[in-house]
């Protein structure tokens, strides 16, 4: 079984360009909505909050907010 790192309500900064930039400069602020099932491809299906988009990801694309 797969432990996950976040849980529902965390906030996050999401940015699937990390390993090309690696000072986060394309990081946005996103909300996980739900954690997904371990047969599915993706880990989380979160809610970005600059686009209001909605999209499942892999967790290696997310990064926990110090508070």
């Amino acid at each position: 079984m797969k432990l996950r790192k976040f849980k529902v309500d965390d906030w996050v900064y999401y940015d699937n360009l990390r390993e090309l930039n690696p000072d986060g400069r394309f990081q946005k602020r996103a909300l996980i909505l739900s954690i997904c099932s371990q047969e599915d491809y993706y880990d989380y299906e979160i809610y970005i909050e600059e686009n209001s988009e909605f999209k499942k990801t892999r967790e290696e694309y997310l990064f926990g907010i110090e508070q």
